[in-house]
Parts: C-alpha cells; structure tokens; sequence
C-alpha cells in the first residue's frame, strides 16, 4: 500500500507542474499579444503609410513588366533586322555534334593514380575512333559555313527601323531589346572540338574522393589516331599506344570484380591452393591483347603470379578465341596462336608477337 500512495502522490505532484506551467505560457502569450496590438493602435497611419507604397511598389512593377513583354512581342514581329536575320537562319543549316566528353571512376588509387587521361582517350578512341573522325569533320564543315554565315549577319545595318508604327512608351521601356533579340537569335554552331576526359577516385562504395581532368584539341586527337592507325593485326607498334591501352585494361578491374573473382575460386590461389597474398591474375595476359572480363580472371598467390609472369598457361582457354578456331600452338616458343586475317587469307599467328614471328596457315 505505500507503493501505491507514493506514485499517486508523486503522480499529482507533475500533474500540478505541468498546470502550472501551462498557465504561465498562457499569460506570456496574452500579454506580449496586448503589447503588439497597442503598438499596431499607437502607430496605423505608419502602418497604413507602409502598406500603401507596398502596394503601389508591387503595382509599377506589373506595369512596368506588362509594358516590357509588349515590347519584346513588338519587336519580335515587326524589327527588320530581325526579320532578316530570321530569312538567313533558315538558308544555314549546321550539323549537330554529339557530346564526346568522357568520364569513369576507379575505385583503386593505384589504378587511378597510374592511369592518366590521354591513357583513357587513347583506349576509347580505339573504339569510338570513327565516331570522333566524324564529329571533326563535322566541326570543321561548321567552321566554314560559320564564316560565311557571320559576314552575310555583318552586312545587316536595318537596326531600330520597323514596318508598323511603335507603341505607347517603346522610346522608354524598348530600349536595348532588339539587341538583345538579335543577339539571343544568332546561331552559334560547334566549330572546334574539344573533348574533355575525367577520371574519379571513389571509396568502393563509391563515396567520392577526388577527381583529375584534362580536355584535348582536336590537333592532339589527330596526333592520336594517326598512332593508332599504325598496328599490325591486333596489335599496336607505337609502344606508348600500346603501353597506355594496358595500363587502362588492368584498371577495368575494380575492388568489387576483384572480391567477386576471390569469392569464386573459394579464395584459394587456383595453382598451389594457397589463402595467403592473394592477387587477381589475367589468364590470357593484356599484354598478349587479353581483356580485363570475369571469365579471363584468376585467383593466384603472390609467388605464382611472379612464376607465371605474362605467359599463357598451356591448356588454357583462350578467351579471344573464335568460334570454329582450332587449337593451335605456336612450333617454335609452345604459346597459343590465333586466328587471323591476312591480305592473301587467314592464318594463325603467335599471341607472343612480335617477340616470336612465327606463322602458319589456316586450313
């Protein structure tokens, strides 16, 4: 029972606060809303004052808008110089250019920190090589007909001159508005092109980290794919091409793939079955023009990795190879050989070229 009495009693002591409290809150409200209503009584005309120029503030300036629209419109329909310019707009048609800007995030600093920019526009342009040719060839088609386009616009003197009688104060709110038209109606076509590359450094969850960009004039981009068109079948001579195209492959492997390809092989290296200094090899090697896919990934331990080096495990399956293509390996160094297209027919050529020459023909 005296359990039961102090609760109730500590109960209605709370009870009793809260009241209060309450009460007091009540009062504060009640008083300073007296104060604000003897204030707004002592001071109406200041008040009255204040609204009136709110009102006549907010009324010029939807005067002055309304005004200023009918002005544009005015303008619009009946200046010459835009007229004419609207007649050359539509005798100069100009070729659009897609946007070539690229971009990809790393989620390995050694990766990103090896990898520059020109690396990655040197791997994309392999493949978008024909999108790009095109895009400048279109840009530099722009540029001429740009110039033509700007010396018919030059020779328009019409200004302030119109075929309809003005409006109502157009001398005092139409100011500067067909230039402005004019200006806003001139067409500015990509005449140059630059494509901008950035490169991301993310968290593995891709929280991000810092960036690096560099852009590249069209000059530079020639200079490019002038060294890309010198190759010998798969394979590029210019070293810094083919340099720069491995280094962005192995980047392809990210933090994730890497624990993907951990977690498949049961993280045991695939050669010795060792758990310890694990690393992510390439079976087909990049250097050998083996790609960065899940299925050319192998589990393997530090020491096997150095053994292996960048040879081609005899047995393995190449991942470059086509479908109807035999299994040939090369007479003279035991590597792998592939499938390709000569100018007199196919042939099967050693994945260790240049290293090794040797050659055979395809049946």
């Amino acid at each position: 029972m005296r359990r039961y009495y102090r609760r109730r009693s500590s109960f209605s002591n709370r009870s009793t606060a809260h009241i209060l409290v309450g009460l007091v809150l009540i009062a504060a409200v009640i008083y300073i809303a007296k104060l604000i209503l003897k204030f707004l009584v002592a001071n109406i005309w200041i008040l009255i004052v204040a609204a009136t120029i709110g009102i006549l503030c907010f009324a010029g300036y939807g005067f002055y808008k309304y005004i200023k629209n009918k002005c544009e419109k005015f303008v619009f329909e009946h200046s010459v110089a835009i007229k004419r310019l609207s007649q050359i707009n539509h005798r100069y048609v100009f070729e659009s250019i897609p946007n070539l800007d690229m971009k990809n995030s790393y989620d390995n600093e050694n990766f990103y920190f090896d990898i520059s920019p020109e690396d990655y526009l040197i791997y994309q342009l392999v493949y978008q090589k024909n999108a790009v040719i095109s895009a400048m060839a279109s840009a530099e088609k722009n540029g001429k007909l740009h110039l033509a386009y700007l010396e018919e616009i030059e020779n328009i003197r019409e200004f302030d001159i119109y075929d309809a009688k003005k409006i109502p104060l157009f001398e005092w709110f139409g100011k500067g508005i067909e230039q402005r038209q004019f200006r806003q109606y001139i067409q500015k076509p990509i005449t140059h092109i630059l494509i901008n590359v950035e490169l991301t450094l993310t968290q593995i969850n891709g929280v991000y980290r810092e960036s690096k960009s560099c852009a590249f004039s069209a000059q530079r981009i020639k200079y490019i794919i002038e060294r890309l068109s010198d190759k010998q079948g798969d394979f590029f001579r210019d070293e810094g091409i083919w340099q720069s195209i491995c280094r962005v492959e192995r980047g392809k492997v990210s933090n994730k793939m890497r624990f993907a390809v951990y977690e498949r092989d049961g993280n045991r290296c695939r050669n010795c079955g060792s758990r310890y200094n694990l690393e992510v090899d390439h079976i087909f090697p990049i250097s050998k023009g083996g790609k960065s896919s899940f299925d050319n990934l192998q589990t393997l331990c530090h020491g096997c990795n150095v053994q292996k080096s960048n040879t081609v495990e005899f047995g393995a399956e190449n991942p470059r190879k086509k479908n109807g293509e035999k299994n040939e390996f090369c007479a003279r160094c035991g590597a792998p050989m592939v499938l390709k297209k000569g100018k007199y027919g196919d042939f099967y050529g050693c994945i260790n070229y240049p290293k090794c020459d040797f050659t055979k023909k395809s049946n």
